[in-house]
C-alpha cells in the first residue's frame, strides 16, 4: 500500500517540517510506503521521498480556504498512491499509529474535533461551529446530521474518492469566493458539509488524533497526534 502525506507550509510553517517528517517516519503507518507532498515557498535540502511543489504564501484565510486547490496541483502524484492523508503542518504524530488502527473499509476519514468531543463552546448548542449562512455552499440545513464536527487538521481517503472530494470542495470554495462569500471556518466548513452529505463513506477518528496542546488539561484521552501550541510547545523544545 502506498500513501501520500500532504504538508502545506509556507513562510515560517516550513520550520515544522523536519520534526513532522521524522515523527511520521518513526510512528505513522510503519508498514506502508509513504511519499511526502510538500507545498511551500521555502527552500532546503529534502529527502528523496519528499516531493516539493512551489506554493506562494497567501494571506489569511486564503492559505487555508484554497487548500483543496493547492493539493490539486499535485494530482499527478496523488493518483500514484492508494491513499492521501492531509496533516496540518503544526500537528505532530507522537505515538505509534498502525495501519489496522487508522484505516477501515470506508473510503474517507476525518477526525472528531476535540472541542466538540469535550463539549466546549461553541459546540454546546446548535448550530455549534457549522456554517449557517445560506449564501455559502457549506451551509447546513435543519435535517443535516450534525452529531459530529470534524477538524480540518487531519483528513483524507482512498484514491480516487478523496480526489472527488477535493474537486468538489475546490469548486465550492471558488464559487463562494465568486459570490463574495467566505465560510465561517473556511475549508473546514466545506469539509464538514461534504462529510454530512457522505456520512456513510466517512470513518471518524477519535479526538486523540487531534489532541489540542493548549487545552491539554481538559483532555481525558492520550494523544496520538498533537495540535501544537503556538507558544512554548513542549513538543518543539
Amino acid at each position: 500500500m502506498k500513501v501520500a502525506i500532504a504538508f502545506v507550509g509556507t513562510g515560517k510553517y516550513l520550520d515544522f517540517l523536519p520534526r513532522y517528517y521524522e515523527n511520521i517516519k518513526e510512528y505513522f503507518l510503519p508498514n506502508t510506503e509513504k511519499t511526502f507532498l510538500v507545498f511551500t515557498d521555502g527552500e532546503g535540502d529534502f529527502p528523496e521521498d519528499v516531493k516539493v511543489y512551489p506554493q506562494e504564501h497567501l494571506d489569511w484565510p486564503f492559505i487555508t480556504l484554497k487548500r483543496f486547490e493547492i493539493l490539486n496541483s499535485a494530482r499527478d502524484e496523488i493518483v500514484k498512491n492508494d491513499w492521501l492523508v492531509f496533516i496540518d503542518a503544526d500537528a505532530l504524530v507522537v505515538d505509534q499509529i498502525l495501519e489496522k488502527d487508522f484505516f477501515t473499509d470506508k473510503p474517507l476519514f476525518g477526525v472528531h474535533h476535540p472541542c466538540h468531543a469535550l463539549g466546549m463552546p461553541p459546540h454546546t448548542k446548535y448550530p455549534g461551529a457549522f456554517e449557517t449562512n445560506v449564501k455559502s455552499l457549506a451551509h447546513i440545513i435543519e435535517t443535516d446530521d450534525t452529531s459530529i464536527y470534524y477538524q480540518g487538521c487531519l483528513w483524507g481517503g482512498k484514491v480516487p474518492e478523496v480526489c472527488d472530494m477535493i474537486d468538489t470542495l475546490m469548486e465550492r470554495t471558488n464559487l463562494d469566493l465568486k459570490n463574495d462569500v467566505i465560510a465561517l471556518w473556511h475549508d473546514e466548513s466545506h469539509m464538514n458539509k461534504y462529510f454530512i452529505e457522505n456520512k456513510n463513506l466517512v470513518h471518524t477518528l477519535g479526538p486523540e488524533y487531534a489532541y489540542p496542546e493548549v487545552f491539554s488539561e481538559y483532555c481525558d484521552f492520550e494523544p496520538k497526534i498533537v495540535h501544537l501550541a503556538k507558544d512554548n510547545s513542549k513538543y518543539q523544545q
